[in-house]
């Protein structure tokens, strides 16, 4: 796996797999927009990444390349 200028070997024997658990994510306007009717789909997506992933694994993880035949992520 490959994000950023970090590659290596993720979810197998050897390695585990990437995980995003949120918790260390900013749900307040996700939560505001959903409880105000105001939450699209094109807006989830972009404060998910925004505002849960790159708080759970750092800024920079944009385009994530796998390499290889199968792979496992986990979002918890």
């Amino acid at each position: 796996m490959k994000t950023g200028n970090d590659e290596r070997e993720r979810g197998n024997r050897r390695a585990a797999p990437p995980r995003i658990d949120a918790s260390l994510g900013d749900w307040t306007d996700i939560e505001a927009r959903w409880l105000a009717g105001a939450l699209r789909d094109d807006d989830l997506e972009d404060l998910f990444i925004d505002e849960i992933i790159v708080c759970d694994i750092g800024a920079g993880t944009d385009g994530w390349e796998f390499r290889g035949s199968s792979y496992t992520v986990e979002l918890r």
